[in-house]
């Protein structure tokens, strides 16, 4: 088996991807310190890793725009929910964009097929 050396993704990399994202979700892509610091803290030993920006979608499309971007740059893309996170699955280690879902906040459909 061959495994892989996982590092952070690179400063120009992650750069070129929050600056297209800021063009396309204006003032609902955060980089402040103190967002990122809340979106990256866990309630375990794990010490707060923040991602590199977060993004507020407001929509199932905003959602596709913001993982297109990420994944045409290699970046990681964290959901944010209720940021219980007792696993450290918010923190951001290797870099990354946090979607944080608090603006979608409702259910539109339930299908029973997607319970089988």
């Amino acid at each position: 088996m061959v495994v892989a050396a996982v590092r952070r993704v690179e400063t120009t990399i992650i750069e070129q991807t929050v600056t297209e994202l800021a063009a396309t979700f204006g003032n609902r892509l955060v980089t402040s310190d103190a967002i990122r610091a809340q979106h990256g803290h866990t309630t375990t030993w794990i010490a707060c890793q923040p991602p590199d920006a977060v993004i507020f979608p407001q929509s199932t499309a905003d959602v596709q725009s913001a993982v297109r971007i990420c994944a045409r740059h290699g970046v990681p893309v964290i959901p944010f929910g209720v940021g219980s996170s007792f696993e450290g699955g918010v923190n951001a280690p290797f870099g990354g964009i946090s979607l944080d879902f608090r603006d979608m906040n409702r259910v539109l459909a339930v299908h029973d097929q997607d319970f089988d």
